[in-house]
């Protein structure tokens, strides 16, 4: 099974986010446990990095990406998922990027806190709360 995290989900983690940190810590663990994949689109580094910038400077900024990338395999953000996104002109063009970049990994779920922002979307979009509901 492959399972696309938005970066929402990757920041609440990181930035230990009231509230959401524990689910967010849950499905990566059980991810990084091997129970499915897990991918983050290459376009949530650079949304991560500039949101995260306040918090982890420097060098914890990259210790981050590597400890992420322990967990995550890269979905891609190219010419494909950008045409693609345009086509489509969703009221929010970033989530469009993260659609279509689930679409080339073939994910079944994409997890976000964000889940009205995909009312396109033919993969089954999912909270991390209702995931690890309905993966436990």
């Amino acid at each position: 099974m492959n399972v696309l995290i938005d970066t929402n989900v990757i920041l609440d983690f990181l930035m230990k986010r009231e509230g959401f940190f524990e689910d967010a810590r849950t499905v990566l663990a059980l991810g990084y446990n091997k129970h499915y994949t897990l991918y983050i689109s290459s376009l949530s580094f650079s949304n991560i990095a500039y949101i995260a910038r306040k918090k982890y400077t420097g060098d914890a900024l990259y210790e981050c990406f590597s400890e992420i990338r322990e967990l995550v395999n890269v979905s891609p953000v190219n010419e494909v998922e950008v045409d693609s996104a345009i086509k489509l002109r969703s009221k929010d063009f970033e989530d469009a990027l993260q659609y279509y970049s689930a679409k080339s990994v073939k994910a079944d779920y994409i997890i976000t806190r964000n889940t009205k922002d995909f009312p396109y979307s033919e993969i089954k979009v999912l909270t991390p709360r209702e995931f690890i509901s309905l993966y436990l």
